[in-house]
């Protein structure tokens, strides 16, 4: 049982909870193992024990996030009508900026958190993660030319295009709007889906 009588699943989602608030509300920055037990009220050995290090804490809160941004990126992207792919892929990678302008912090956390050279991905993040872009697969099934690479390669390539862009439309240092980002998108998955 972990302090206050609570048993270690019980305490595991409190901590993460807690984490997930800080990132939410102070950014990556401002989530330290004190700030989390402290939010928590727990004691500060309770997230080694039960985590190993704020590192496996973080990467729990982006599971998370990872699980809820890939839902609402597909669930947009099924709601298209048209059975052009391309258009569901357009959906899809507005979905990502929009999920991610609207919890940038959230977001940031995916990709700030640096894990050392000997330490692994989860099991869980790694098979959602996979998931990810089997699913984006999918949407190269019947109607987007290949050009002889795998669906795997060009939905990783699209994703990782995709992701370049949003970065520097949210970093804003070469200028433009949210609205020129959605252009630039639409624009980039026209091309990468063109036959």
């Amino acid at each position: 049982m972990g302090r206050q009588g609570r048993n270690p699943e019980t305490l595991r989602a409190l901590i993460t909870d807690s984490a997930e608030t800080i990132i939410v509300e102070q950014g990556l920055s401002g989530c330290t193992a004190r700030a989390i037990t402290t939010k928590a009220g727990c004691a500060l050995g309770s997230l080694s024990y039960l985590f190993g290090g704020i590192e496996h804490v973080i990467l729990a809160v982006n599971t998370r996030t990872l699980a809820v941004m890939g839902n609402l990126m597909f669930e947009q992207a099924l709601k298209v009508t048209t059975e052009r792919s391309a258009d569901r892929l357009e959906a899809l990678a507005l979905a990502y900026f929009h999920y991610a302008r609207d919890n940038l912090n959230r977001w940031h956390a995916l990709f700030a958190l640096r894990l050392s050279s000997h330490e692994e991905l989860p099991e869980e993040y790694l098979t959602l993660r996979n998931g990810l872009i089997e699913r984006i697969t999918t949407f190269f099934a019947h109607d987007v030319e290949t050009r002889g690479h795998s669906p795997q390669i060009l939905a990783r390539t699209m994703y990782e295009a995709v992701h370049g862009v949003v970065i520097l439309g949210l970093d804003q240092r070469l200028g433009g709007s949210p609205e020129d980002v959605e252009e630039r998108i639409r624009l980039l998955v026209k091309k990468l889906s063109a036959g």
